[in-house]
């Protein structure tokens, strides 16, 4: 099988009780709403007052909606945060350690004079402070380092080796040096490779844009189309329909010209599809 790499994400739910959290791959968050402490929870790990909290970014810095942490505000100058947020539970109990399963994110330090933002992301079997920094599966890096000084950049973790239990993952942010400004993470998702690019081959998965409909057309051979989600050149999310059936049309008539990406997911595997409206 063909290692799947998700980009973007899809399913933009309601965060509005703990059965409605994501539980089974593939496990996907957008952040697109201002109740996160649903299905995450937040320590304020310095007792600053100063924790993780969303933040709806307008179109200043792109238009998204995500996770906000400060390693600096106007009233106090620098902050030192030891911030952490992390997840519900995630069933990866039906999985092996021979399948990739990946976790993927993106990350930017908001301004990119101030994005030596320093974080930490973990995978762990338990949910306390003490599980995930004795975890192996984790990784430490600053955001501009990595190219995200003042854009989002997409990252990935193989937490693989924690296949065949329930997991739980978790973002810090922490061990700021000198006077930085504001860490963001949004996108974040779980998948494994299980059905591959060659499945999709084999399924002959197939889509089109019909100009004089406004119509887009997702067509299986025989796998079920289950969702799909739209997002502009921006990023922003402007369409989240479920779907069932392997032939499906989707009326675009009600957005804008331009270039869109589309995340269809068909039996726990996301194809991306690129395409542009006229």
């Amino acid at each position: 099988m063909k290692k799947i790499t998700f980009i973007l994400l899809i399913l933009c739910f309601s965060l509005n009780s703990k059965a409605q959290c994501d539980s089974n791959l593939p496990v996907m968050e957008h952040f697109d709403t201002n109740t996160i402490n649903v299905c995450w929870n937040i320590v304020d790990g310095d007792g600053d007052g100063w924790d993780w909290y969303w933040r709806d970014y307008g179109s200043v810095y792109g238009g998204y909606k995500c996770l906000v942490s400060r390693s600096w505000n106007s009233s106090q100058g620098d902050l030192y945060p030891d911030n952490w947020v992390y997840s519900y539970a995630i069933d990866l109990t039906s999985y092996s350690t021979s399948e990739t399963i990946e976790l993927t994110w993106k990350v930017r330090g908001e301004l990119a004079t101030v994005a030596h933002e320093y974080y930490t992301v973990y995978a762990a079997t338990g949910n306390q402070i003490t599980d995930f920094e004795s975890s192996s599966v984790q990784l430490s890096e600053y955001a501009d380092e990595v190219g995200a000084d003042g854009v989002f950049v997409t990252r990935n973790l193989d937490i693989s080796a924690l296949a065949g239990n329930m997991i739980y993952i978790a973002f810090r942010h922490q061990n700021i040096s000198g006077s930085q400004f504001i860490l963001n993470i949004d996108d974040v998702s779980i998948s494994n490779s299980s059905l591959g690019v060659d499945d999709l081959q084999i399924n002959n998965f197939k889509h089109f844009y019909n100009i004089s409909t406004k119509e887009l057309t997702l067509k299986s051979d025989s796998i079920p189309i289950d969702n799909i989600a739209l997002f502009n050149i921006i990023g922003q999310n402007v369409l989240n329909k479920t779907l069932s059936q392997t032939e499906e049309k989707i009326d675009l008539s009600n957005l804008n010209k331009g270039i869109y990406i589309g995340q269809v997911k068909l039996d726990n595997v996301i194809k991306t599809i690129k395409f542009v409206k006229q």
